[in-house]
Order: structure tokens, then sequence, then C-alpha cells
């Protein structure tokens, strides 16, 4: 891991998950991270350099790739972990996490390290506007997770969590995890037009130009929801839709893969269903769905 520098007070650590970093008045911050205790170890090594000690870590939203560092920092140096309400739900309890995708008490194949991290103690703070007595701003990036937020520095740095993938990420696993479109699109256009100096996203390189990405996003979702319609030609079950367009591209899956893609596709038909392309049935004891003629 090393440190690369993209303003006067902001750098980020490359990684599995792009971690921010941002020191003010003789105090360092974390943007997230990573996926579990050896991650944390060794982002405190990549900052033990600079000398100063961590305050506090911001995540930008509680899936476990963002918040398993949390733990062992926290306990290492003291710091607080600063995330939004919902957000903080997970944070403090990450079994919520795999019983909010299974819908019930989790069985043990879904309770790993990629669905629940460690817990760690939340400080609450606002989705919204100056994060604290620093001089970070919380930018609302709704759509992908509950209530997801992008922290931009006085360096006109935007750390833009996930909101956005990089191609080869969305080649690979097709079904890109969003729990509500309509806001996922407003935050692209956000983005966009933001007139960030840099723009850092989790699963993607740190670029000054984000257009092409957020086109390739954006195209991407339209083309699941494209994909998600035309499966409903035929009267299906969520669960069978998945499986149709899963098999259609290949895709293999575990049981928590499943369960993320059976929520991306949920969102999809919720999106087409308000937008009046689709409607649900019942039939028998089946949840179904069909295209609107």
């Amino acid at each position: 891991m090393e440190l690369i520098q993209l303003g006067n007070n902001t750098w980020y650590i490359p990684g599995r998950v792009n971690v921010g970093y941002y020191e003010e008045s003789g105090r360092g911050y974390l943007i997230d991270s990573g996926l579990d205790d050896d991650y944390g170890r060794k982002l405190l090594r990549t900052i033990e350099g600079r000398n100063v000690p961590l305050a506090a870590i911001i995540n930008t939203h509680s899936n476990a790739d963002h918040i398993g560092g949390n733990s062992f920092i926290q306990k290492r140096t003291g710091c607080e972990v600063w995330t939004t309400r919902f957000e903080a739900l997970i944070t403090e309890s990450p079994k919520v996490e795999p019983m909010f995708l299974w819908g019930a008490y989790p069985f043990s194949d879904i309770r790993n390290k990629f669905m629940e991290a460690k817990p760690s103690k939340a400080v609450v703070i606002s989705n919204e506007g100056t994060i604290m007595n620093t001089g970070l701003t919380a930018v609302p990036l709704p759509g992908h997770f509950l209530d997801m937020i992008g922290v931009l520095t006085p360096d006109n740095v935007f750390f833009i969590a996930d909101a956005l993938f990089d191609p080869a990420v969305i080649k690979k696993y097709f079904f890109m995890v969003m729990l509500d479109i309509a806001s996922a699109y407003n935050t692209f256009d956000l983005i966009e037009n933001s007139g960030a100096q840099w723009f850092v996203p989790c699963h993607a390189e740190a670029a000054k130009n984000i257009k092409l990405l957020v086109d390739e996003n954006r195209n991407a979702v339209r083309n699941l929801s494209e994909e998600t319609l035309a499966a409903c030609e035929v009267p299906r079950s969520r669960e069978e839709i998945l499986v149709a367009l899963a098999t259609k591209h290949g895709i293999e899956m575990d049981a928590s893969h499943f369960l993320l893609n059976q929520s991306s596709v949920a969102s999809h038909l919720t999106w087409l269903s308000e937008n009046g392309f689709i409607e649900h049935f019942m039939e028998g004891s089946r949840l179904l769905w069909r295209k609107v003629n």
C-alpha cells in the first residue's frame, strides 16, 4: 500500500478498496477502512510515517468491505468512527446486513467477512454538509446502499464511495448492487456536474475526468433494466428472473452473491414497476412479474 497525494492535504491509498486519507490541524482522517483486520493493519502502517494522530474514520456506507478495518483501527488508535444514521446501525451491529438481504435471521454461510464485518462504535453525522468540526463535506450519494455519502475535501478531491464501478468489475459481476435505481441516476448526474478536481471511486481508478466512467455506469444500469424487462415477457418470480439473467451471462454465484444479486434485480423490478413497464400479480402462492403491453 502507498499514499498517493491528490491535493495539499489529501491522499488516497489504492487497493481492493480505495481508501481516502486527509489531514487537518495536525489530525488525520481515513475515509473507509477496507475489508478486515489485515486491511486495517496495512492502512495504519501506510499512514504511520506521517506521524499524525488518527482522529476518525469516516465511513461512506456500511458494506463490509468499507467498514471491515474499523474494529482493528479503533482498538489500536482509539479513533472515532463517523457515519450516517442508517449506516451506523449496520456499523455497530453488522449482523443486520446479511439479515437485511436474507429477510430473516441469517444462516451461517452468509455470515462471512464479505457480508458481516466486526462491529465498531459509531458517531452519527449528517449525510449532507460539514462533517463535525472539519473542512470536510458530506455529499449524499443515494442509490447503492441505505444512506451512502461521498466526502469532499477542501482540496476539491471527491471520494465517491460505490457510486461508480470500474467497467471490468461491471463485466465480471454484471449485477451492479443498487437498492434504488431512480436515486442512482440522480447520483450519476450529481457526480458528473460536481466540478471536483479529482474523483476517487472505491472500486475504480482515481480520475480527473469522470464523464466516461459515469456514462459507462449509467449505460450498465440501463442495460440491466432493459434485460430485466425482457425477462418479464414471460411471467416470472424475482428468483426466476435472476436465474434467467445469470444463466444468459454465465454468472456463477455463491449464497452471498445470490442474495446481493437478487436484491439488485428487485431494485430494477421496483423501478420498472413505478414507471409503468411491468406489473406484479399473484398466481397461487407465487409473486410474479410481467411486462405491461
